[in-house]
């Protein structure tokens, strides 16, 4: 019966279009069987072909009654029926390639799944799977494929690892192929000498074992990151080391936390580490810039950093044998992230390239449109690894946006990294790990990193198409991926201003993450220093103020054009709850570009009728006020609206004032304290905060305290016995510790801070509770001078009002 099986399949003919049923089998070998990676490929298949009315089984290929279509994986090495005369494909060589193709017998069809190695086999099967969620059935397929990128990395940052936290994470790794996932940080896997990080750690790395090997049997590496230099305190204690570059024994201290990292978890592959924006620190964890704290050390920036990779890379590569990835991130213009020549002096001769990558973003600076690609690839013969991030500054995760795909921009930076007949570069990373499969921005990005690391001159058009048949369907597929095209033009035309877009780091200076920010300290100033801010915006943009609005309208136009091509397209969808979703977020979109315009026509023609007062002025802004108010009610209004304006407010009641009386609202922004000024005054409170405890100490009861990691500008809200922490610039906060011990009276009475460590700044309170805002506490939290640190406090019931304490705020109660 076997023979007659073979004879009949070595008639197989190739396919050119088949009938399709519900039932396969997938043959597998005994090499197949006992992987997992193969095993959660197959679940994958059942799980998702039961949407597209198929069913699956697997058979062994031992098995000699295999009838039906049917899908054989692997070549003749790994399956017993390949290797008995099956018509099978010409042998790839690429170690994770592999071959498909599809032959007909009997009405019935065969899909040959031939990888040069068992993770070929893998991959190829996962093909098989995105062919079928694309075609929402069974396609024919016939293709040879092979990775472009040897390394596929999900990239990490902060404390929570990328891709490899959980099974479910890695399980989607592997379905977007990538090869490298990351788990629970550095600082929580050393055995540091001190309790409880000690016996915490020693549990971490338990768990962190079990995920390693998971990863492993997935044929995946397993890497952890850190922000560095980051340490716990009984590290310098134990190495005698100072925190300065030019002390011997600092670079110590560093080579011994890889020591004993690799030492206690010889299981992991290898570490991610980044020197700059040092955000990934916690509890006792110090941060310390190697690369600019210390000013009392003489090195250079470049000396510090090249010692730095140079002292990491002899542990790490060199005395374990395992791969170091440094992201080249940083905040400023003239350091290694966007200067070649810094780049060079880093990553010299003296640096070894073993077991090395380096990994520029692909971007010159952040998230930002209107702005070159990074230009520090190609530059030695260090490998790299391009990094990816989603392009969608202005979107928050409430934000409710329609997607943004970056498909074509992130493609053809690729394309120009790998020009270079001698190109370094290596693989691709994405820093927002390995994704999702949703049809969001993440959800998009992630599917267009997966298509380029296999093929980066691969049609873009085709890639939108399959992305949109796999979310909403082969009947609107086309419809869709021509809306997700648009989108880049849309955001960046109808939200940047294109003339601040360029010579400096930031292309985006006027909105970010789900916000539109203020300057300065609006509930204090009245807006004073963020006019201040716009006036430079005004002053750049008013020589070409109509080809600005031009590409501002351009923007507006793609948003408009994009709504249109899906109100014809709709009555495709059949799914009216999603065809509801998407038209919401398109709506959203309209209305923040339509804010956007109006927010910078109304600064244009504001700061006109400030300069040159006249009927003509006073009409233009009347004209424009009018239109960003309609813009701002239509956009508030629009069903899950989730946004922060408050740089548009500052303006609007400043544009309000100046259009109900010019020169009184001159007078009155003369009259406001300027920055040094406010300074002056919340440091003369902070210190009456002092005097009040020392005087109070048998009244004052201790209400609250906190812990919080502050980068940026927040405002720490309390009413009862809640708390939320708001964030108004930058970064939001982490809160550590956040504890309230009592209700906050509604009797009279005043909170006072009392600080123990925080920012120069120091917590003040903006708002004291009162009947008139609902008992309700406002304490604002600053970082200056900028970056990460800790704001540890507590807060303080003395029952007596402010007025007799000489704590009235002197400053009128707005929002920030």
């Amino acid at each position: 019966m076997r023979h007659c099986i073979l004879a009949g399949l070595c008639c197989l003919s190739a396919l050119s279009a088949a009938a399709d049923t519900t039932a396969w089998r997938i043959v597998l070998g005994e090499e197949h069987r006992n992987d997992e990676a193969v095993r959660v490929a197959v679940e994958d298949l059942k799980a998702y072909g039961k949407d597209f009315g198929l069913s699956f089984e697997t058979v062994p290929d031992t098995d000699t009654e295999i009838t039906g279509n049917i899908i054989v994986v692997g070549d003749v090495s790994r399956n017993a029926l390949a290797a008995s005369g099956m018509p099978m494909p010409e042998p790839v060589t690429h170690p994770e390639g592999y071959a498909i193709q599809t032959m007909e017998k009997d009405g019935h069809r065969v899909l040959i799944v031939a990888g040069s190695s068992l993770l070929g086999d893998v991959h190829g099967l996962y093909w098989v799977w995105d062919r079928m969620r694309v075609a929402h059935g069974m396609p024919d397929i016939n293709t040879v494929r092979a990775p472009a990128m040897k390394v596929r990395l999900g990239a990490a940052w902060g404390r929570k690892g990328m891709g490899g936290s959980t099974k479910e994470q890695m399980r989607l790794a592997l379905r977007h192929s990538f090869n490298w996932v990351s788990g629970p940080a550095i600082l929580d896997l050393v055995p540091w000498n001190s309790e409880p990080e000690a016996a915490e750690n020693a549990k971490n790395r338990e768990e962190a074992r079990e995920l390693i090997a998971y990863a492993h049997s997935l044929h995946m590496k397993y890497f952890s990151f850190a922000n560095e230099f980051t340490f716990h305190p009984s590290l310098l204690k134990d190495t005698g080391a100072t925190l300065n570059p030019s002390d011997p024994k600092l670079w110590d201290a560093l080579q011994q936390k890889f020591r004993m990292l690799l030492t206690a978890l010889p299981e992991l592959d290898g570490v991610e580490l980044c020197n700059d924006d040092i955000s990934g620190f916690w509890g006792t964890y110090q941060p310390f810039d190697v690369t600019r704290d210390a000013p009392e050390c003489d090195w250079s920036y470049t000396k510090r950093f090249n010692t730095f990779v140079s002292k990491v890379h002899e542990v790490v590569a060199g005395e374990f044998g395992k791969t170091y990835f440094h992201f080249t991130w940083g905040l400023r213009e003239h350091e290694i992230h966007c200067q070649p020549e810094v780049y060079r002096a880093v990553f010299n001769e003296n640096i070894p390239a073993e077991n090395l990558y380096a990994m520029p973003k692909v971007t010159r600076g952040d998230r930002w449109w209107h702005q070159p690609y990074n230009a520090t690839f190609n530059l030695t013969p260090h490998e790299t690894v391009v990094l990816f991030e989603t392009m969608n500054y202005y979107e928050s995760g409430a934000a409710h946006l329609f997607p943004t795909f970056s498909g074509e921009y992130f493609q053809r930076g690729l394309q120009t990294f790998l020009m270079p007949e001698n190109s370094n570069v290596r693989g691709m990373a994405a820093l927002a790990g390995t994704g999702r499969d949703d049809w969001g921005t993440t959800g998009a990005y992630s599917y267009v990193l997966y298509r380029l690391m296999w093929n980066p001159d691969d049609s873009m058009e085709d890639i939108a198409r399959d992305f949109c048949a796999i979310h909403f369907g082969p009947d609107i597929a086309e419809d869709m991926a021509q809306i997700f095209l648009l989108t880049p033009t849309a955001y960046q035309y109808g939200l940047h201003i294109e003339p601040i877009s360029y010579g400096q780091f930031n292309s985006f200076l006027h909105m970010r993450v789900g916000t539109f920010p203020a300057d300065g300290y609006p509930a204090i100033d009245g807006g004073k220093e963020h006019l201040d801010f716009l006036r430079k915006i005004y002053y750049r943009c008013d020589p070409w103020r109509k080809p600005t609005l031009r590409a501002l309208g351009q923007g507006l136009e793609t948003a408009e054009d994009m709504i249109a091509r899906f109100d014809t397209a709709k009555p495709k969808l059949k799914n009216m709850e999603l065809a509801g979703d998407l038209e919401n977020r398109l709506a959203m979109t309209r209305n923040l570009i339509r804010t956007n315009i109006g927010y910078v026509e109304t600064l244009f023609t504001y700061f006109d009728q400030m300069d040159r007062p006249s009927p003509e002025h006073q009409d233009a802004l009347a004209v424009a006020f009018a239109g960003l108010a309609t813009a701002r009610k239509d956009f508030t209004e629009t069903p899950n609206y989730k946004y922060d304006l408050f740089g548009v407010d500052a303006l609007m009641r400043n544009a309000e004032a100046a259009l109900a009386d010019t020169e009184a609202h001159r007078n009155m922004l003369a009259g406001i304290p300027n920055r040094r000024e406010i300074e002056a005054i919340i440091a003369a409170q902070q210190a009456r905060y002092r005097g009040v405890l020392e005087s109070h100490a048998d009244t004052a009861r201790l209400f609250a305290r906190f812990e919080v990691l502050v980068d940026g500008q927040d405002m720490l809200v309390i009413h009862g016995d809640r708390f939320d922490v708001v964030n108004i610039r930058w970064d939001g906060a982490h809160v550590e510790v956040g504890e309230i011990l009592f209700p906050l009276p509604q009797s009279p009475g005043t909170i006072v801070p009392r600080d123990i460590e925080s920012r120069p700044m120091h917590p003040f309170v903006l708002e004291q509770p009162s009947p008139e805002n609902g008992h309700t506490l406002k304490v604002y939290l600053d970082d200056l001078p900028g970056a990460n640190g800790w704001m540890r406090f507590e807060l303080y019931w003395v029952p007596e009002t402010p007025e007799s304490l000489g704590l009235q705020v002197p400053w009128k109660v707005g929002t920030p």
